[in-house]
């Protein structure tokens, strides 16, 4: 009798400590995820040359303050936002949405789009031109060409935006961005649902989730229609395509590549 209860012990302390390791393992996973990093998958090509459909980037919620996981509460500010930030937020017309662009204003500024040219404050955003840019759009299974330019941020940040539409003699705006709220437009800037479409045009501090700064991985699989299947659900489904041999590139240049600066 006693070597029975002798050999249960152990085998029920094993168990135990499996049981609580894994535990242990997923609470800090969920605060990394919550407070610290967290991935993000680029499911529109709103953002090209900067990020492309198939884009796996981590974004630092740390970057601007610690913040209540879901609520978005903020508890400590760290930081603010900057012009030419890309950062992910959620969608102001529908926050069940998370969405990803770059921060063109900032409390205070007045923006207005003129022949398809970012004004600040008054002035043209500077940019130079940097010849043509040919893309594959994954949607529609076609190639765009686009016209390319490094754009200048207010706040001194170089990065790489396209137009692949001639410019109109139309005059955009202009918008004067609130206190607590920030302006936000895509790289590819005739192909974005960003400020100057939304029925809320501003994000607010509580909507911004954090800083995308690095992809850490980068494959196209078979275009599938898009569908806000959250984390878990849009998880399972790119496993699924990728057992069942979709995999159309895994684009091994860009694993590791930093969102500063122009794009290649």
């Amino acid at each position: 009798m006693s070597a029975e209860k002798g050999e249960a012990e152990p085998t029920e302390r094993r168990s135990f400590e499996t049981v609580r390791a894994v535990l242990v393992a997923a609470l800090i996973a969920l605060v990394i995820r919550s407070f610290v990093v967290e991935p993000f998958k680029i499911p529109s090509g709103s953002m090209i040359p900067t990020l492309l459909v198939g884009d796996y980037v981590l974004v630092n919620k740390f970057a601007y303050g610690v913040r209540l996981p879901f609520t978005g509460t903020l508890l400590l500010r760290v930081g603010e936002p900057k012009r030419g930030d890309v950062m992910v937020f959620r969608y102001p017309d529908d926050p069940s949405q998370d969405f990803i662009k770059r921060v063109v204003g900032i409390p205070g500024d007045r923006i207005a789009v003129r022949d398809g040219r970012v004004w600040l404050n008054g002035q043209p955003i500077d940019r130079t031109s940097e010849g043509e840019r040919v893309y594959l759009d994954v949607t529609n299974r076609r190639e765009v060409r686009a016209e390319r330019f490094i754009e200048r941020s207010g706040d001194g940040a170089d990065y790489t935006i396209i137009h692949s539409r001639p410019a109109g003699s139309r005059r955009d705006g202009p918008w004067i961005v609130p206190e607590g709220k920030y302006f936000m437009m895509g790289d590819n800037r005739d192909n974005s649902q960003d400020s100057r479409l939304w029925r809320e045009p501003f994000v607010t501090a509580e909507q911004i989730k954090g800083r995308a700064f690095l992809i850490h991985w980068s494959w196209l699989v078979a275009y599938g229609p898009a569908r806000n299947r959250g984390f878990v659900g849009d998880l399972l489904y790119t496993l699924w395509r990728v057992v069942s041999l979709q995999i159309e590139e895994v684009r091994w240049g860009r694993v590791g590549r930093s969102l500063r600066g122009p794009a290649d």
